[in-house]
């Protein structure tokens, strides 16, 4: 499915942040229900586990990075993510060195909508700074521009679940230069397709994940 064809659909246009700058990105899954009752039961166990960030590890499989939620205060949560939550990512490979190893984004939107035949759920992230230090710049691979949007959606039979990634850069800000070429090669790699990966993992997991 090309994400042009996707973004035709009113639902995701009014969700997905505009591309403006940098670089975009777009990972999915899909999966078919055998009629209404088992598509909408499908729908509501993969919105579960979109909110449920602290399991998104157990979903995406053990090799996959790691998130943790918490509130606007800086205390660590465990419970379904919340609008203006802080979501702390340890990736694979080097930590942050300006930061506790982890790289954050923050919720800047979070919602819900529902038809007969349709139903959506969504979160967009932003990344943001540490909220556990008093920092101003961005503790986080790209810069603040950059957005990820989080989806399920059903439409009709069928639920796809999808990140959309928006106005990419590598944060070249910090003063810190090795901090600075770990930005830049993860930046690198993410348009070499590891970050499709990571996604790939997740967007399979919140459809397909097998509690036994």
């Amino acid at each position: 499915m090309r994400e042009k064809n996707v973004m035709k659909d009113p639902w995701l246009r009014d969700i997905v942040p505009q591309q403006k700058t940098g670089q975009s990105s777009f990972t999915h899954s899909r999966i078919s229900c055998r009629n209404n009752n088992h598509a909408k039961e499908c729908f509501h166990i993969a919105a579960d586990r979109l909110r449920n960030v602290n399991r998104w590890n157990d979903f995406a499989g053990k090799p996959t990075a790691a998130f943790q939620v918490f509130d606007e205060t800086g205390n660590s949560v465990y419970r379904p993510v919340q609008k203006n939550d802080y979501m702390r990512i340890n990736i694979p490979g080097p930590g942050n060195p300006d930061s506790d190893g982890g790289d954050w984004v923050q919720v800047i939107e979070l919602g819900e909508k529902q038809a007969e035949q349709q139903q959506l759920a969504f979160f967009t992230v932003r990344a943001a700074s540490n909220p556990m230090v008093i920092a101003t710049e961005a503790s986080h691979f790209f810069d603040q521009p950059a957005t990820s949007t989080f989806v399920v959606y059903r439409r009709q039979l069928t639920i796809m679940a999808a990140v959309f990634g928006r106005n990419e850069h590598s944060n070249l800000r910090t003063p810190n230069i090795i901090t600075r070429i770990r930005n830049w090669l993860i930046y690198i790699g993410a348009q070499m397709g590891l970050a499709n990966l990571q996604w790939k993992a997740l967007t399979h997991g919140l459809l397909h994940y097998n509690q036994s």
